[in-house]
């Protein structure tokens, strides 16, 4: 596995990939009951060795989320 690249935002973990010349297969992925969910932003929670295959999954930013909330 690939670990420089794990929690990384996704748009910057493939944009780190494609100044490498790769361009990645991306796997969305979630909990069960999230599936749905389109808040969050996408993280990577598991890259291959080579780089060519990323799985990402939302993150809540806590901080980011209760501002929306109060706004």
């Amino acid at each position: 596995m690939r670990e420089s690249l794990l929690g990384l935002r996704l748009p910057d973990a493939v944009e780190t990939l494609r100044r490498e010349g790769i361009d990645p297969q991306v796997t969305l992925t979630a909990a069960p009951r999230r599936r749905e969910a389109q808040e969050g932003e996408l993280r990577v929670v598991y890259a291959s060795d080579d780089g060519r295959r990323l799985t990402a999954a939302r993150f809540l930013n806590p901080i980011a989320f209760r501002r929306q909330e109060n706004a």
